[in-house]
């Protein structure tokens, strides 16, 4: 039976307790990326249809999300174009006919899914800063739906 040297186990332990424990990193994928390209622009297209429901300042900031969805979809079909050299074909959003909360509702799961996806990528060692960034404009907009949501009338 072989002896262990304590001492020479106790400084392996050491080096290896000591490294930085790294998070998996999602690779990024050119189907994955077409389905954010269209999840965003489906957000885009709700927030243009949601603006002409309401007025004032609310109507302002929907408009504002829909462009700074429009952003985030050029940026991923940038990033896209990189990874394949070719432009995205991402199927055209079809508008549904709903209630205004249950639109907000719907817009709010969408952005919680980017946000995940956009979390999961940060680690990517070509596009994590840029993901970084998108995650949090899409914590920003989370907040604004929340609030938005909060402030409808009853029965809208």
């Amino acid at each position: 039976m072989e002896t262990v040297d304590r001492q020479k186990a106790a400084r392996v332990w050491e080096r290896v307790q000591a490294q930085p424990q790294s998070q998996p990193v999602q690779r990024l994928e050119a189907k994955a990326l077409l389905g954010l390209i269209a999840g965003e622009s489906a957000d885009a297209s709700a927030y243009l249809q949601l603006s002409r429901r309401f007025s004032g300042q609310q109507s302002a900031t929907l408009r504002n999300l829909y462009e700074q969805e429009q952003s985030h979809v050029a940026c991923l079909r940038g990033i896209y174009t990189l990874l394949t050299g070719e432009q995205p074909a991402v199927p055209e959003v079809q508008s549904r006919l709903e209630s205004t909360g249950a639109a907000l509702r719907r817009c709010y799961g969408r952005e919680m899914q980017c946000l995940a996806a956009y979390e999961a990528r940060r680690g990517d060692p070509e596009y994590g800063a840029v993901f970084a960034r998108l995650a949090e404009k899409e914590r920003e907009h989370c907040h604004i739906l929340l609030t938005l949501l909060g402030s409808l009338p009853k029965g809208k």
